[in-house]
């Protein structure tokens, strides 16, 4: 890691995984003779090497004896990530290559209407890579509200090897609630969320290719190919100062065609809509 100034940090990094099936689930994929066969594999081997490059213009610290806490800056955070499978090293067996930008800021145009954070994040993936390489997105089947999750997202719901995802949270700080004399005195706060991805995987990814040798993809594990994905949620935050709920609503793959084809894929029920809580500080 190096920080050649405030604000402009840079890292690189070589990170070997060894990822093996558990429980019921297997790792099968297509014979290479495009047969449509299918054979077994133990594990999954991957070496890789990153590098992130993050400017946050005039970020400012509090630094500790053995720790810094951020602060934070007024301007978007930058990241960009490259990342380059080593194919042979340390038993890997993939040649790909990692793209990503990620984009972040805290907006406050009007500051009796509170505050708007956001995140921006585009990628791509070259090469050909078995599922568990690709953009995994983040999903959520607990009864606890994640952040950076899409909270009505069932787990290995999405996956994409291009994407674009779209984060907006605005916190209105009591603007409507502190008109109510009881949740003045009570100083809880209201908050909107948007999350939207649209995002695909190519053909020399898809499981529908039996000419390549890849991995099957788990039933229920499905492409963005058929539009984007978006939720929605307004909650309560400062609950007794710690706590946060919210109501969330899936807006997109809600259709009986979509929920049809999971359920038969054997995946869990397609949630519409759903309370989350959570326990957080803000100040």
């Amino acid at each position: 890691e190096w920080e050649p100034f405030q604000g402009f940090n840079n890292k690189i990094f070589l990170t070997n995984k060894v990822m093996s099936p558990r429980g019921d689930q297997v790792f099968e994929y297509f014979a290479p003779n495009g047969s449509g066969s299918l054979l077994p594999q133990n594990n999954i081997i991957s070496s890789e090497v990153s590098a992130i490059i993050r400017f946050a213009y005039h970020e400012k610290y509090v630094n500790g004896t053995f720790s810094r806490i951020n602060m934070g800056t007024r301007y978007p955070v930058f990241q960009f990530q490259y990342t380059e499978g080593l194919k042979g090293v340390f038993g890997s067996g993939y040649n790909y290559r990692k793209m990503s930008l990620n984009v972040n800021d805290r907006i406050r145009l009007v500051p009796i209407l509170g505050y708007t954070d956001y995140i921006v994040e585009g990628g791509k993936i070259f090469g050909t890579v078995p599922f568990p390489l690709l953009e995994l997105h983040g999903g959520n089947e607990t009864v606890i509200y994640d952040p950076l999750a899409y909270n009505m997202m069932n787990y290995f719901e999405f996956g994409s090897d291009q994407y674009l995802t779209i984060q907006v949270f605005h916190h209105f700080d009591g603007f409507f609630l502190n008109h109510i004399p009881l949740m003045r005195k009570l100083k809880w706060r209201e908050v909107v969320t948007g999350k939207y991805i649209v995002g695909s995987i190519s053909s020399k990814n898809s499981d529908s290719n039996t000419n390549t040798e890849h991995l099957i993809f788990p039933t229920t594990l499905t492409s963005l190919n058929r539009g984007p994905y978006y939720e929605a949620s307004i909650g309560v935050e400062n609950i007794f100062k710690i706590f946060r709920i919210d109501a969330l609503w899936r807006l997109s793959y809600t259709d009986k065609s979509y929920v049809d084809y999971y359920n038969s894929k054997g995946g869990s029920k397609v949630p519409i809509f759903g309370i989350r809580w959570s326990m957080q500080v803000t100040f």
